[in-house]
């Protein structure tokens, strides 16, 4: 028993040195799980957040408040350069949305006032974008907290499907 011990001990640094290049290569291939974010802009659509941390995997279940990275949809935020976007989730399936006299109102809480991007920006009035109803399965309701935020209250909502993940507030 004792021979078989330095022969461990040899094996080790080759287990580690192959696990470390098997996980090399998987991370090449399909992409790091996790990644930082950092918003350069000096008003961005979340101003109490500069950097985050991005993990790459859809959550299983979204809820009110949670930081999500999706990937832009046909039409919504073409301008963007960035590969993914992070807002935050103001209202999930089956919430009651109302959005009249420039407030936003989740279950009859306001989570954001105002359309100042809408005629500069969409030409439109700000009663262009009003409504009241519920929403609908597999969509969310995404806002920015920094009120120019070009969010949901300008182009509807989010199909779940485009998530691509979640952000974590790092500071």
């Amino acid at each position: 028993m004792i021979d078989s011990e330095p022969k461990k001990a040899a094996k080790a640094p080759f287990y580690t040195a192959l696990t470390a290049g098997l996980s090399l290569v998987l991370i090449y291939w399909f992409g790091s799980p996790v990644s930082l974010g950092y918003d350069f802009h000096e008003d961005r659509c979340l101003p109490d957040v500069h950097l985050s941390l991005l993990v790459h995997h859809a959550p299983f279940e979204i809820h009110d408040g949670d930081m999500l990275i999706f990937s832009k949809q046909k039409g919504i935020l073409d301008y963007v350069v960035q590969e993914f976007i992070l807002k935050v989730v103001a209202g999930v399936p089956g919430d009651h949305l109302t959005i009249s006299k420039g407030e936003v109102q989740i279950n009859g809480k306001t989570v954001v006032r105002g359309f100042p991007l809408a005629e500069p920006f969409y030409h439109h009035p700000g009663q262009y974008f009003e409504k009241d109803e519920v929403i609908p399965a597999g969509k969310v309701f995404m806002i920015g907290t920094h009120r120019l935020s070009d969010d949901s209250r300008y182009w509807g909502y989010l199909d779940t499907s485009t998530v691509r993940g979640s952000g974590y507030k790092i500071f």
